[in-house]
């Protein structure tokens, strides 16, 4: 498991926010994020056993201003942290933490036309972010695929980044987004 820098998250129908993850065509987590909680709480688990891999809990109740911890439920070590930044109504970015609470990346939607434009006018026009280290280089993509339900593609380039970060992360931004 997160042997590949190719993942697909595919969103679920369902009520609430249900999500899976793919590694190479093969489902390797599942999540659900619990509703009418004052934080956000996710937990992500093996589709085959059942068994809790990762919990991610908003550091606080107010969303704007919430990190989102990522803790590898089977050994308790914090992965890292997905923090929204300065809130933009024209576009989304969101910093990516290491354990120690360090940037390593962030997470910026494509461009402020289509930004604005699925805000304003429909949620179909698909999604693109960039994940960018702090000193400017690209190190990977999430793109969005047209259909009903959320399905977008997650492209890693090198191996600075836990992709365990990146792929939870994402997960994370797409359901505070409702994208």
């Amino acid at each position: 498991m997160f042997d590949s820098r190719s993942y697909e998250v595919r969103q679920r129908v369902a009520i609430g926010n249900k999500y899976r993850v793919y590694e190479d065509d093969t489902p390797i987590l599942e999540s659900a994020q619990k509703k009418f909680r004052l934080k956000e709480d996710f937990r992500f688990t093996d589709p085959e056993t059942g068994e809790e891999r990762f919990r991610v809990k908003a550091s606080s109740v107010l969303d704007i201003a919430a990190a989102y911890d990522i803790v590898d439920s089977r050994t308790d070590e914090r992965v890292g942290a997905v923090k929204r930044d300065a809130m933009s109504f024209f576009k989304h970015e969101y910093s990516l933490l290491d354990p120690d609470g360090t940037v390593v990346a962030s997470v910026r939607e494509d461009n402020v036309p289509l930004a604005i434009a699925r805000r304003l006018l429909t949620t179909l026009i698909p999604f693109s972010y960039e994940i960018v280290t702090p000193d400017g280089r690209v190190v990977g993509e999430a793109n969005e695929h047209f259909s009903l339900r959320d399905k977008y593609s997650i492209e890693l380039h090198g191996e600075e980044i836990d992709p365990r970060l990146v792929v939870v992360g994402m997960v994370v931004v797409d359901a505070i987004e409702e994208n």
